[in-house]
């Protein structure tokens, strides 16, 4: 019986390494998504740019649009614009914007004061990574974006960039008119 050479050899053990590591991601990161179990949003209470404490709970009865951002993370910027006209639009529908930011709170102040947000924002540093760990952002990525329904169940989880039309697809879907 012949045996194979070893560069052969050694490709073969190179290709089935790369193969169960691409699956092993793959299930990791299948894991950060909602499963069709219901998962009910974890509660927290974080002063916003006011001083004034904000419970996840003032907002019951109401959908959510939970978003984890940075002032120096760009995607997370260039979807800010979005979410502020998705406030003007959808707000008197029960929809809420809520930014949690990871960074240094002056730095928030002036970001919100130039763009004028019309949703509550609370500038927390490190915390805010064991918040959004705790919503099934176990990578700690930003931008970072959680609906929850009015139920207070996590409907959908968002991990880069949303844009403003994907969000509404998301809205519709828990049953929003444009």
């Amino acid at each position: 019986m012949k045996s194979l050479p070893k560069s052969l050899l050694l490709i073969a053990v190179i290709i089935s390494l790369v193969t169960l590591s691409s699956f092993a991601v793959q299930r990791y990161l299948a894991e950060d998504e909602v499963s069709d179990s219901i998962l009910i949003r974890p509660e927290f209470a974080i002063a916003d740019l006011n001083g004034q404490v904000r419970n996840i709970k003032e907002w019951d009865g109401q959908v959510i649009l939970l978003n984890f951002w940075a002032t120096w993370c760009p995607p997370c910027l260039s979807e800010i614009p979005g979410f502020i006209e998705l406030q003007d639009q959808y707000g008197d529908q029960g929809f809420q914007v809520i930014g949690i930011a990871i960074d240094e709170e002056e730095a928030v102040r002036e970001f919100v004061a130039r763009l004028k947000i019309n949703y509550p924002v609370m500038a927390v540093e490190h915390e805010a990574l064991e918040l959004s760990s705790r919503y099934g952002n176990r990578m700690g990525a930003l931008p970072y974006s959680v609906f929850i329904n009015r139920q207070g169940e996590i409907s959908d989880t968002i991990t880069g960039e949303l844009s403003k039309i994907e969000a509404e697809e998301m809205l519709r879907k828990l049953d929003f008119k444009p």
